[in-house]
């Protein structure tokens, strides 16, 4: 008999991508905990085969996808539905930044950025919308405190991000018709592998800024995307959730 926390998401079936390592890591092992079977999408392919290889350790149902969210989107929705038969959750996690300041970016980085942060969202929904419809499932997309705080990331990123919210509330209104809902996680700071490089006082300058005392972890990400993903949160669509320990409200 399955225990309540694996039956939440028993017989669903969710696409998380940017999936091998970080938020999407901590948010595929969420759901896969939760019952679902998860597809990991992500450009390395040793990557999310590692990750897939990882959960199945545990006894969960994982598939590695090997795509670029940027141009493979219909290839990867088809993928899935023919290996598990349907979809229910589609995480839009995948996301990439410039790093350098307006000055300094060519046209072609800003593009490559709002290609994978924002117009691969766009053709992953496109594509997933008739699955979702057949399940009444749900979309998910993963901004950043950047979409409203001006002072922290690139300025290609942080209009991605900025665009992807709006986008995901578009979606809410043309999409409950079909019983789809969409929404969105805002994260601040999350302590991810990309912080191990970062020189040490860089925690001491940002600390301070976050109310709760600590950066966030993936898995304060996860747990909230598995609620907005569940059957808990089904009178909510359209809504943006922020994740920042209490930095965006001061």
């Amino acid at each position: 008999m399955a225990s309540e926390s694996t039956a939440r998401f028993a017989g669903k079936v969710a696409i998380v991508t940017g999936g091998g390592t970080g938020i999407g890591a901590a948010i595929a092992a969420h759901l896969a905990a939760a019952g679902a079977e998860i597809a990991i999408v992500g450009r390395r392919g040793h990557v999310v085969q590692r990750h897939a290889d990882q959960l199945r350790e545990q006894g969960y149902s994982a598939l590695p996808v090997r795509a670029d969210v940027s141009v493979d989107a219909e290839n990867i929705v088809r993928q899935v539905v023919q290996h598990f038969g349907r979809l229910d959750v589609l995480v839009n996690n995948a996301a990439i930044s410039a790093g350098v300041d307006l000055e300094e970016m060519s046209l072609d980085q800003w593009h490559q950025v709002l290609a994978i942060n924002l117009d691969a969202a766009f053709l992953l929904a496109k594509s997933a919308i008739p699955h979702l419809a057949m399940t009444r499932g749900n979309l998910l997309h993963i901004s950043s405190i950047g979409a409203v705080v001006g002072e922290f990331d690139d300025i290609a990123y942080a209009t991605s991000k900025a665009a992807l919210e709006s986008f995901s509330r578009r979606l809410a209104i043309e999409l409950a018709p079909y019983g789809i809902r969409s929404n969105v996680i805002r994260p601040g700071l999350i302590h991810t592998e990309a912080f191990d490089a970062m020189p040490a006082d860089f925690f001491e300058t940002q600390l301070p800024l976050i109310p709760l005392g600590r950066l966030g972890t993936p898995q304060d990400i996860a747990r909230a995307a598995t609620f907005l993903c569940s059957d808990d949160a089904a009178f909510i669509t359209g809504a943006v959730l922020t994740v920042d320990g209490g930095e965006s409200a001061k």
